[in-house]
């Protein structure tokens, strides 16, 4: 009887993304965080009609958060109230990057 040794396989991993550092995984979760309370905010300005407070909310989404945010805001009050309406939002000017970054 004659064993034969197979070489060892080795599985091709797929490619992974490099490990979030911690500063990156605390501003996924404050992102996720300000994108639920404002996301709420906006619900309950909505149902209240009290579209100035509605039009902070978007503001603060663009403002605070990112340009993906406050146009998800802005969609879902256009999606509650309509089109006709008119929205005055103020989009946050960007953001340079500093040294310590």
């Amino acid at each position: 009887m004659t064993f034969v040794l197979a070489p060892p396989t080795v599985s091709s991993s797929p490619l992974r993304e490099p490990t979030k550092t911690l500063r990156e995984k605390g501003a996924d979760s404050f992102h996720a965080a300000l994108a639920a309370v404002l996301a709420a905010g906006l619900e309950k300005a909505l149902e209240a009609g009290d579209h100035p407070r509605a039009i902070s909310f978007i503001n603060r989404g663009f403002a605070e958060g990112s340009p993906q945010l406050g146009c998800d805001l802005l969609c879902r009050a256009m999606a509650v109230v309509g089109t006709a309406r008119t929205w005055t939002v103020q989009l946050a000017p960007l953001r340079q990057r500093s040294s310590l970054d």
